[in-house]
């Protein structure tokens, strides 16, 4: 098949194929669902959810212990005192 053959053989496969069937559309950027979205029951794309709704940042955990310290108050009750 030479190049110019190829070419047509490429137009015609591209004239026959069947059109994409959309079946569930998202709410926001009215783009396809994929079926594992509907399946889970979600009304949007990943790319809207990501964008609309972020994951939550883990903030970083102090390493660093305080210092109790325990006082003796007026009354008699003691209190801790954290530095």
């Amino acid at each position: 098949m030479n190049m110019a053959e190829h070419e047509v053989y490429k137009a015609i496969k591209e004239v026959q194929r069947e059109p994409e069937i959309i079946r569930y559309l998202c709410l926001v950027c009215k783009g396809n669902i994929s079926d594992s979205d509907s399946q889970k029951g979600y009304a949007m794309c990943w790319r809207c959810r990501s964008a609309l709704f972020p994951a939550p940042k883990v903030g970083a955990m102090n390493p660093e212990l305080r210092k109790a310290t325990v006082v003796q108050l007026r009354d008699g009750r003691q209190a801790i005192i954290l530095d």
